[in-house]
């Protein structure tokens, strides 16, 4: 076990030292190097959902998730290419077909994570098109849940398992039907406002 040793890798040219243990991720915010991310949440463990977070490291065929991958000591890593690019903005096209690009309208305008990086990868239209799903609007007491926007990114099912340890939300798989359940309802949990934050 190696967990506290020192290490050094370079990221995007920039030598970095850390501690083994530490994923790619993580180093690169101590260091401010910026890896986009969609569903990181430092408090808990990652997601690993959203692709956003792909890095290069020298050595590795394709692309690897930084917020999962542990750093090794010698790494050399590239955050960002045209080719990362791409694939983001892909990604982006991806969660957008999910989720109407109505910034105008919508109560989170200009305090939005999906907005700012929509806007990052330049993605202004919507080649990707899927068959239209009516699924209504849940209403959970002080939270309201919107299967047609959610974009599925898991940090509030996580938050709800590794945070206020309730357990409220669960992942319902369902392919591109796929919603989060609240199986408390009924309870009418106040930690479902701290779950959807």
């Amino acid at each position: 076990m190696n967990t506290g040793k020192e290490i050094t890798l370079s990221i995007d040219g920039k030598v970095c030292k850390s501690t083994f243990g530490k994923t790619i991720l993580e180093i690169a915010r101590e260091n401010d190097i910026y890896i986009p991310t969609m569903c990181y949440l430092t408090k808990v463990k990652p997601i690993a959902s959203c692709r956003m977070c792909i890095v290069n490291v020298e050595g590795v065929d394709g692309t690897i998730l930084s917020c999962q991958e542990k750093a090794t000591d010698g790494a050399v890593v590239t955050t960002n290419n045209s080719e990362l690019y791409t694939e983001r903005q892909n990604i982006m096209k991806l969660y957008n077909v999910n989720h109407p690009l109505e910034c105008g309208v919508c109560d989170q305008s200009g305090e939005c994570d999906l907005q700012n990086k929509t806007m990052e990868f330049d993605v202004s239209d919507q080649p990707f098109t899927t068959k239209e799903q009516h699924r209504p609007v849940e209403n959970w007491g002080h939270v309201s849940y919107d299967p047609a926007l959610c974009i599925m990114c898991e940090k509030c099912v996580r938050v709800s398992t590794e945070i206020t340890g309730d357990e409220a939300l669960k992942l319902h798989f369902g392919g591109y039907s796929s919603t989060i359940l609240n199986v408390k309802q009924e309870k009418n949990y106040a930690s479902l406002g701290e779950a959807a934050a």
